[in-house]
């Protein structure tokens, strides 16, 4: 009984370990999720921050929002009734993005 008790903890140890680190703002994290180069300078705006500006210029239904190693967000949502590809600069302008 022992033995599988630490199986388990050891799995699961090892499954957090290797599991993306979300991007909210973390240098270190936006790093390692997308790839980005070291030298590449991540700011610290966070999803909610995203979230708030999206929602602001009136997209709806949002969901997979990244952010890029050039410190822009991206994201999938609804306006005007039509499904678009949405993205928020650094400088905090917001527009479609091209299909």
């Amino acid at each position: 009984m022992k033995k599988s008790g630490f199986m388990v903890m050891a799995t699961l140890a090892a499954l957090t370990f290797v599991s993306p680190a979300p991007i909210i703002g973390n240098t270190r994290a936006a790093q390692l999720t997308n790839n980005c180069d070291p030298s590449d300078h991540i700011d610290r705006s966070t999803i909610d921050t995203a979230k708030q500006k999206f929602h602001a210029a009136r997209y709806t239904h949002l969901h997979d929002i990244n952010k890029g190693c050039d410190n822009y967000w991206h994201a999938q949502g609804m306006k005007h009734g039509n499904k678009v590809n949405v993205a928020l600069s650094p400088h905090g302008k917001v527009m479609t993005e091209g299909d």
